[in-house]
């Protein structure tokens, strides 16, 4: 039995180091690389299930063209040749006719580290029209971080100089395994622990001190947290006077944040606000784990993730050992920015972008603005990568699909994506992939959306290509960990699946692009972007590297602020952001309370707070998979009890949830684990058992709760272009079924 090293990309984690024993080409087990830096602890039972994902028959195993009315589930199997000469046929005339920007790409959360290519090819094809789930996911952390820092921030958890660790917005029990691990770390080594979440989840049951805020008003809980610090002046002078720029104006805007009025905003009492800024500046330096919850609580989202890494700032946790690290590119690595080729895209198409007009922050004006300082510092291989910091507004470009405005957008290329499912206003998003004229679907399985496509092909998982975790090729951290392909990608006869690398220089050298795919194969890639560390090391190979030693790690050291100018525009921590403030945006948080009318609240009197994570899913994964399924087989609703007595509802009933936008259906949970007033619903619930033809695509309409989610431009975040999935917009109302 052969050991292959690989990376698992069951989730976007971090990609944990696995060993997968391989007999006869079948993998036969696979295991945690405990050597290895990123794993996930214990705490994972996602790789165990790989080999009933592997060799499930709901896998996409050959290219396939649609041969009748979209959404029939009729398909003609093709080679790959044809597949990608008549998809870029279709492109170029798309192209010809309408622009380059009449072509999109959506992505996920992510299969891997490959998406530089789609960059790459995007650029290179001269659209700017890229978008994805990043918007609500992480890039706007990462835009926040470069903006206020200059650089990530990442945790720097060491017993004996780390006071305490703070979840917020975060269940990492459920959605993030190496997190949930560093939290039981921390307890163990004495650490004190405090999470800011509006449930009682099993972090929140465990920690010392749980913060039970009002959904979306995390800014508002920052800046009270704020002003009783400074008041109070238990804020660490010598950081903020040596290293900040604006205190004085922060000052100012906090003081508006009364403790009383922030009980106002978010639910707690003046007393306990006083106890959780006092609790929170005595216990420093800490790590803490910022999750989506913000992200998806628009049009609080920027404001509130900016808040929170200030108040990080201000007591003296950034850049302090035991604290939050500035970091950067690992040194030796050509980083995602650096292969992204983002200066093949002319000044006018950049201008294109849709949505950039309206939100600036998280697309090229605020990109190119953070790029300029991050340029000065590390040159091309800065770590700003395009496609976590610089997209298109996705409810922008679903507009422009059914209306033509701001101009057409006519082909879509769907990779690691599932738009059906992981976008909010479903009905909308049926009807605008419905009028695209190309729709290709680059997918490890079938999916709702791959069933209205004109193309649906099959894309390598993770045991099928060689990989890096997605840390360094993003320039989040300074560490390389890269694995191998355990099996093949091809095996004549059972399955040709190519990598993503692989379909997009196979879609460029069709167009046009030859000369900027010099690498023929996903290896080549790695070989070229990892040469000055594998000569370094003395490694004859990159399987030399992988099998030696497959990490390269060079840790992040304090006192970067006291080392010279950080890669912000005033050389310090910007506590007073002068990019926001040249974007046209406040450049100091505050918190805006949804404008929600009177009548829509007496209508739909409840608050959903949707898409908490649930093990062993992904996002809209693994449904298909039995041994996943049998863990956790229906959608659930989660409702306080009271509220399920006055509507019948017992635990276990099927329950409506219903908003203006559509009605679907979750099983009830009764709980006591967070106020009256709200639900908790589960999201990208779809049933792979049920029909792939219209009208069910997979039971689509049944459960997905993005049935009924909004994502009116003018509710989403005014900065980031965030629609909301938490907060006071997503009112609702339930009923029995």
């Amino acid at each position: 039995m052969e050991v292959k090293y690989s990376t698992c990309y069951f989730c976007t984690s971090r990609g944990c180091a696995m060993k997968v024993y391989v007999e006869a080409g079948e993998i036969k087990k696979v295991s945690v690389d405990t050597d290895a830096p990123v794993t996930p602890g214990g705490f994972c039972v996602r790789p165990t299930l790989a080999r009933d994902y592997q060799n499930h028959p709901f896998r996409l195993s050959f290219p396939l063209k649609r041969r009748s009315a979209r959404g029939a589930n009729h398909w003609e199997q093709i080679s790959w040749d044809r597949a990608l000469d008549e998809i870029a046929g279709k492109l170029a005339r798309i192209r010809d006719q309408y622009g380059a920007e009449a072509v999109a790409t959506s992505s996920g959360t992510g299969r891997g580290a490959a998406d530089f290519a789609k960059t790459r090819f995007m650029n290179l094809f001269g659209s700017p029209n890229r978008f994805g789930a990043v918007t609500i996911c992480y890039g706007p952390r990462s835009m926040v971080w470069y903006t206020t820092f200059g650089s990530s921030v990442v945790p720097d958890q060491k017993p004996g100089k780390t006071q305490m660790m703070v979840l917020w917005g975060r269940n990492p029990h459920e959605g993030g395994p190496s997190s949930w691990h560093s939290f039981l770390k921390a307890k163990s080594a004495g650490m004190r622990t405090m999470v800011v979440d509006p449930r009682l989840t099993e972090p929140a049951r465990r920690a010392d001190l749980w913060v039970q805020l009002r959904p979306g008003t995390d800014v508002a809980l920052a800046l009270g947290m704020m002003n009783v610090i400074i008041e109070e002046r238990l804020y660490h002078e010598e950081f903020v006077k040596s290293h900040t720029f604006g205190f004085a104006e922060l000052k100012e805007r906090a003081s508006e944040y009364t403790v009383e009025r922030v009980a106002g905003i978010t639910g707690l009492s003046p007393y306990k606000l006083v106890e959780i800024a006092r609790f929170f500046a005595q216990h420093q330096p800490h790590n803490m784990v910022i999750g989506v919850a913000a992200e998806h609580s628009p049009p609080n989202s920027i404001h509130a993730i900016r808040a929170i890494n200030i108040l990080r700032a201000i007591v003296g946790s950034i850049d302090t050992e035991g604290g939050g690290l500035l970091a950067g590119p690992c040194p030796g690595f050509v980083p995602d920015a650096a292969m992204e080729l983002n200066h093949m895209l002319p000044k006018e198409q950049r201008a294109k972008q849709i949505g950039a007009d309206r939100f600036r922050f998280l697309s090229y004006p605020g990109w190119e603005l953070v790029e300029t300082e991050l340029k000065k510092r590390w040159g091309e291989r800065h770590p700003l990568a395009a496609y976590l910091n610089c997209m298109a507004h996705a409810p922008s470009v679903f507009r422009a699909m059914l209306s033509g405005e701001p101009y057409p957008v006519k082909g879509l290329i769907v990779s690691a994506s599932n738009p059906l499912l992981s976008f909010a206003n479903t009905r909308l998003v049926y009807e605008a992939l419905k009028a695209t004229e190309l729709l290709v679907t680059f997918d490890i399985t079938w999916t709702p959306t791959a069933q209205l496509s004109d193309y649906v092909l099959p894309a390598a998982c993770w045991l099928e290509r060689p990989d890096m975790g997605n840390f360094a090729s993003v320039g989040a951290y300074p560490l390389v960990q890269i694995g191998e392909a355990a099996v093949p990608s091809r095996v004549p006869g059972e399955y040709e699946r190519l990598d993503d690398y692989e379909f997009w220089r196979g879609l460029g050298t069709r167009l046009g692009q030859e000369e900027h795919w010099p690498w023929e194969t996903f290896e080549e890639v790695w070989e070229y972007r990892l040469k000055e560390i594998i000569e370094e090391r003395g490694n004859a190979s990159l399987r030399e590297f992988i099998r030696e030693k497959r990490w390269a790690l060079e840790p992040p050291r304090p006192g970067i602020c006291r080392q010279g100018s950080l890669a912000t525009p005033s050389g310090k921590v910007e506590l007073y952001s002068t990019i926001l403030e040249r974007l046209g945006y406040d450049p100091l948080p505050l918190y805006i309370e949804p404008d929600i009318p009177e009548h829509v609240k007496k209508k739909y009197p409840l608050v959903n707070i949707s898409g908490p994570r649930v093990r062993p899913y992904h996002h809209s994964e693994f449904r298909h998979v039995e041994s996943f399924r049998r863990q956790h087989p229906d959608p659930i609703v989660e409702i306080p009890v009271d509220t399920a007595r006055k509507k019948g509802i017992v635990d276990g009933d099927w329950v409506y949830i219903e908003t203006p936008l559509g009605k679907v259906k979750q099983r009830a949970r009764l709980s006591s684990a967070f106020s009256p007033g709200y639900i908790v619903t589960q999201h990208a619930w779809w049933f792979p058992e049920e029909p792939g033809e219209e009208p069910s695509l997979h039971g689509l309409w049944e459960s997905n709760i993005n049935v009924t989610t909004d994502d009116d431009p003018d509710k989403c975040d005014p900065l980031s272009g965030g629609w909301p999935l938490k907060g006071q917009y997503l009112r609702c109302r339930i009923s029995k079924a």
